[in-house]
């Protein structure tokens, strides 16, 4: 989600919205009608997420995002929990994101994380081609 790439925003039917990513060609459901999880589900890599609208505020709240991989810098646990609140700029071209990242075990306190992306109507996300997932991140001065 804090990746500098395309998203897009769209509904799918009344209970739900899609989040579509330019990085990795990822999809996430938002389940508007707040549903809990299946009983047979299991932490993923984009958590399972509900939303509401506070006026004309998207609101979505995520868990059950598998531990140990690398958002915003550091690994997390199973714990994590972030809640995501999306508006619109008054003239409609902007899309701002401010986020809130909470685990206890990874987080000595919440970290806010802000992100703005331009209105793009006539842009297409494609698939990355020879693309893998980072397996590691490292600290320091890249030589």
């Amino acid at each position: 989600m804090f990746a500098p790439h395309q998203i897009e925003i769209r509904r799918r039917g009344k209970d739900r919205i899609e989040l579509h990513y330019g990085e990795w060609d990822a999809r996430r459901t938002v389940y508007l009608d707040r549903r809990g999880p299946p009983a047979n589900y299991s932490p993923s890599r984009l958590g399972y997420s509900v939303g509401r609208w506070e006026g004309d505020a998207l609101v979505v709240e995520t868990a059950g995002v598998a531990a140990n991989q690398t958002i915003w810098r550091s690994k997390h646990s199973e714990r994590l929990r972030v809640v995501e609140r999306f508006t619109r700029s008054a003239d409609g071209a902007t899309l701002h994101l401010t986020a809130t990242l909470e685990d206890p075990w990874s987080l000595r306190e919440p970290v806010v994380v802000k992100r703005n992306w331009r209105w793009a109507p006539t842009s297409r996300i494609t698939p990355y081609e020879h693309c893998e997932p980072p397996a590691a991140v490292k600290r320091g001065v890249a030589r």
